[in-house]
């Protein structure tokens, strides 16, 4: 099935300031790598500060981007043709998705800036 432009960019900007999306969630999918996961189970979430009154961002668990969409968008994230389309489109064929191949868990560190 192929989706319109016009659907494709309304669930890539539901990927922006998403934290009340994610949190109303029990799935979410990363359009980068395909990485599939309930956020309410995962250990560790990572999230982007965005300007107030934004929403924080969501950053995959598994590959770092921050291209994530929850089932509370109401966009089919459990549709394998959906999330290519998506990676297609906004990584323009650079991505796991596209090119097939695995992606490694992002080793995720803390660092700590003194002015």
């Amino acid at each position: 099935m192929s989706y319109s432009k016009e659907f494709i960019k309304k669930a890539h900007q539901a990927t922006f300031a998403n934290e009340k999306q994610i949190m109303e969630s029990d799935s979410c999918t990363c359009f980068y790598c395909g990485h599939t996961f309930n956020p309410h189970n995962e250990r560790k979430l990572f999230w982007i500060e965005e300007r107030p009154p934004l929403d924080k961002t969501l950053q995959c668990p598994m590959c770092g981007i921050d291209c994530m969409i929850g089932s509370a968008s109401g966009f089919p994230i459990h549709d394998q043709a959906f999330i290519e389309q998506c990676s297609e489109t906004w990584f323009n064929g650079i991505s796991r998705i596209s090119d097939g191949k695995p992606v490694e868990k992002v080793s995720w560190v803390s660092l700590l800036l003194k002015d």
